[in-house]
């Protein structure tokens, strides 16, 4: 291959490609929050998944929270400046240093299950267990439980986590509970809205597609 054809390449491939792997989940964003790309920057908004390689610009006064499915690595930042995804962590550009807190690696993991909108908008585009059993919503139960003991008062991790178990072992009956729930004890909080939202859409999906 010409050195001609591998500059081309890197032209056609280069930054955050579609096909990239998703590494981190977006927990909350407060203020002025983009992804940058070869098209216009678009906002970021909380519970959308980011690939590695991405490029992230905080505007002053702005902060992102995100969770890496690899290692459990929580971060916390503040604007302004850049930001790139690698695997595991952020690479900074300008901005100060990030709050870091590790969480379990089973809820981690749970979250890179979140289901996300397809290109029409519609939510619910994840693989669904096969079979559901009391014995894996139990463990589901008792893990969400320990998580928000330790958890702060306003942080919605736990909440993701048990929505995207209890979605994935299709207890779509349950997921709606728990959504009212949310919605009972989140009242005017702008990530529970968004989280509620996308669940509402990932059930409707499913439900259809069982008919």
């Amino acid at each position: 291959m010409s050195l001609r054809a591998i500059f081309i390449g890197l032209l056609v491939f280069g930054g955050s490609p579609a096909w990239a792997a998703e590494v981190a989940l977006v927990m909350s964003v407060h203020g002025d929050v983009k992804r940058l790309g070869e098209a216009a920057p678009t906002a970021v908004e909380a519970f959308v998944k980011l690939r590695e390689g991405d490029r992230i610009s905080l505007e002053k006064d702005s902060r992102l929270q995100l969770v890496y499915f690899a290692n459990g690595r929580q971060e916390t930042w503040a604007g302004p400046g850049r930001l790139e995804l690698s695997a595991q962590e952020g690479k900074a550009s300008g901005l100060p240093a990030a709050q870091i807190k590790l969480l379990p690696l089973v809820m981690a993991r749970q979250l890179a299950r979140t289901p996300a909108l397809d290109s029409q908008g519609r939510g619910g585009v994840t693989r669904l267990r096969a079979v559901s059993n009391p014995d894996a919503i139990a463990r589901l139960e008792d893990s969400y439980q320990d998580l928000r003991t330790r958890a702060g008062r306003d942080e919605l991790g736990p909440e993701a986590y048990l929505l995207s178990g209890l979605y994935e072992l299709r207890e779509l009956d349950r997921v709606e509970k728990v959504l009212a729930d949310l919605q009972q004890g989140w009242p005017n909080h702008p990530e529970a809205a968004l989280l509620i939202s996308l669940y509402r859409k990932a059930v409707k999906n499913a439900r259809e597609s069982q008919r």
